[in-house]
């Protein structure tokens, strides 16, 4: 049974979002979050970081590989477009999107204002990088102005990478309501019971 190391509020909500969307059987190891910043964030994890999971020999660490890992061996076509669909390019996009590039600011708010004691010193690059969390809600709200997800009219992984991102962006109050379709996807996205599930 595939195994997933878990500590709530970090990137390996979005493993066992993944899990509980398809319905996949998996044992849960949950595993305190380390908070010392000193030691960069080395977790009690055999990678040293959240999400991992081990899957007989396969063993998988990066949120990202890990959702396009299950989906390979388990998904059976669910929760992705099909390759050469119209809307498989978007969801490649957003896919990766949610890691390569949205993530990005939100981590340097977080290092900077959770973090470090010293935020009041480094208020122009924290107001810079608000400023590019901007640009990256716009660029949400506008892929929903036509669609109720991401990719297109039905759920995907894409929608549970940048889910969680959005989610983050949220309780750090940095999500606000200058954005109300983004707001009321993280909604859609909440009321789901498989991400309930995987908050605790």
């Amino acid at each position: 049974m595939l195994k997933l190391h878990f500590a709530p509020l970090t990137r390996s909500i979005r493993i066992r979002w993944l899990l509980e969307e398809l319905e996949l059987p998996y044992e849960l190891v949950r595993t305190s979050f380390i908070r010392d910043g000193n030691k960069g964030f080395a977790q009690n994890t055999p990678s040293g970081n959240f999400p991992f999971i081990e899957d007989g020999g396969v063993t998988l660490s990066e949120s990202g590989a890990i959702v396009q890992y299950i989906l390979e061996r388990y998904g059976d076509g669910r929760l992705e477009p099909v390759v050469g669909s119209s809307n498989r390019p978007a969801y490649l996009r957003w896919l990766h999107f949610a890691e390569g590039t949205a993530a990005n600011p939100i981590n340097n708010i977080v290092w900077l204002t959770v973090y470090r004691q010293d935020a009041d010193q480094h208020v122009a690059i924290i107001d810079a990088t608000r400023a590019s969390v901007e640009v990256i809600f716009g660029e949400v709200e506008s892929a929903l102005a036509d669609q109720p997800f991401l990719a297109g009219d039905s759920l995907t992984a894409a929608d549970i990478m940048m889910g969680f991102t959005l989610l983050s962006a949220r309780w750090l109050k940095l999500l606000t309501d200058r954005y109300p379709r983004t707001l009321d996807y993280v909604d859609r996205l909440m009321a789901r019971p498989a991400l309930q599930m995987s908050l605790n």
